[in-house]
């Protein structure tokens, strides 16, 4: 089932945070690092009004939205919904208005305008993309989670092109592939019509399930983004333009290399807990972790083993040197930190307890500002990033703990030196053959060590080999005359 469900995710999962990769590298060629840092703070702005708004209503349709509910209830369920978007996109729009307050950057109307607009519809697509999946639409999620990322940088490519290379055309570009993508949903999906029938009872069963998560959510944004405000503060815009690529790619791919194999993974998890027992629910997450790091680990590592001739090739010349110092750190903490969220704090939520995810993420917010502002005092911008990886690392390690000591949930060990093996295999083929900045040498590199970490994983799981063997063996069989 997982993998089933992984793999009608799969286009989503792929072209959204892909797309969202490559705008990184493309803006270096058209913004200045003050206007990057600008378009970065906007972003983060937008994140931290979603998670304080709408956030803990997400997380409430996610565990209790049931699609397939009576149709009074469902109706109740939608105009609830309504509602709480309504009152969550008025106040996005104050949370937006108060950020040139926040930072020393001039700020215009036209750029107040553009953050708002940017703000709200990101953060409807953002909901109605985890609704549509809780819902098992793939199509309509999607094209929510394609559009904005594949279209934005389409539309703020034209607007930069045509008009002026600054943030406001960026963010404008992102929120005419959002209305797009919102409005191909409000045709798919269902809809309330009147919010002032809203339930109370799902407004209080929201806030008691998601509140500790929204807090957490609050802290895990801090630890994502409280770098670029750190940098502002200490340093300049400027600054924080040219951390960000860096800071960003490594987010980036963290996040991409997750989101191929979580999709599918909690709602699947739930599933089997409902109709098989919590046992069921726990193995299903601990078999997700383990295809979790399968994927993170040589993603993580194969872009630090490359990282210098590709961002060479890729990224402008004003950022180049800051991104290839930071980019290993900013890859470590992403890594981290996706591995906790999408696996390690994963079976609190399925056991209910909120509160523990919540602490986890408070320290993780903690020690990476610290880290942060003592690797920026000690280190300058890779200082920086240091910091937050290290904080994230932490962080990582308490939360295994605690999983491991309420429900005694962790990998195998054999799962992790299997992994380990291949990765290492991985990298030392990548490192023997020294890729130079050009097209034909990466992309030599990288099939170079796809290759070695097939083959590497076929050696150290041949029962899983011959399993998919037989599958595929009594699949051409079935469909021969």
């Amino acid at each position: 089932m997982l993998f089933r469900q992984t793999l009608l995710y799969l286009p989503a999962q792929v072209l959204g945070p892909l797309f969202q990769f490559i705008s990184i590298l493309a803006w270096t060629h058209f913004l200045s690092p003050v206007e990057m840092g600008v378009f970065a703070l906007v972003v983060a702005v937008q994140e931290l009004a979603y998670v304080a708004t709408t956030f803990w209503f997400t997380l409430y349709t996610m565990r209790y939205h049931d699609p397939a509910a009576a149709p009074d209830s469902k109706r109740t369920f939608l105009d609830t919904e309504l509602m709480v978007l309504a009152v969550a996109s008025l106040a996005t729009v104050g949370v937006m208005l108060l950020l040139p307050l926040t930072t020393g950057v001039p700020w215009s109307f036209d750029l107040s305008l553009a953050a708002v607009a940017y703000a709200i519809t990101r953060g409807l697509v953002t909901h109605l993309a985890d609704r549509a999946r809780t819902e098992h639409d793939t199509m309509t999620y999607s094209v929510l989670q394609i559009s904005w990322p594949v279209l934005g940088l389409v539309f703020g490519m034209a607007l930069v092109v045509w008009g002026k290379e600054d943030a406001v055309h960026v963010l404008w570009g992102y929120t005419l592939a959002q209305a797009f993508s919102l409005m191909i949903a409000f045709v798919r999906l269902e809809f309330g019509r009147n919010p002032l029938r809203f339930a109370r009872a799902a407004i209080a069963k929201g806030f008691e399930y998601g509140l500790p998560l929204l807090i957490g959510g609050v802290f895990i944004w801090m630890a994502n983004n409280g770098l670029r405000f750190v940098v502002e503060m200490r340093e300049s815009a400027a600054a924080v333009g040219l951390v960000t690529v860096g800071w960003g790619l490594g987010l980036r791919v963290a996040a991409f290399a997750a989101m191929l194999v979580t999709a599918a993974a909690f709602p699947v998890a739930m599933k089997r807990a409902r109709e098989e027992g919590m046992s069921a629910g726990q193995a299903q997450l601990e078999r997700s972790g383990i295809l979790l790091l399968a994927v993170l680990a040589p993603a993580s590592a194969g872009l630090v083993a490359i990282g210098t001739p590709f961002i060479s090739l890729v990224v402008a010349e004003e950022f180049r040197a800051t991104t290839i110092a930071v980019l290993p750190w900013a890859i470590l903490a992403g890594a981290i930190r996706n591995f906790r969220i999408h696996f390690a704090e994963q079976v609190f939520l399925l056991h209910e307890r909120t509160r523990v995810p919540l602490w986890n993420d408070a320290i993780d917010a903690v020690l990476s500002l610290a880290g942060v502002a003592i690797g920026l005092y000690a280190g300058g911008l890779p200082g920086a990033v240091a910091g937050a990886a290290a904080g994230a690392a932490i962080s990582l390690g308490v939360t295994l703990l605690a999983g491991w000591t309420a429900y005694r949930f962790t990998l195998s060990f054999d799962a992790l030196w299997r992994i380990a093996f291949a990765t290492s295999a991985m990298v030392a083929s990548v490192t023997m053959m020294p890729a130079e900045a050009t097209p034909v040498s990466l992309a030599l590199a990288i099939a170079v060590g796809a290759a070695t970490y097939a083959l590497s994983l076929a050696a150290v799981y041949p029962d899983l080999v011959r399993k998919l063997a037989g599958v595929l063996r009594s699949g051409r069989l079935g469909a021969g005359p």
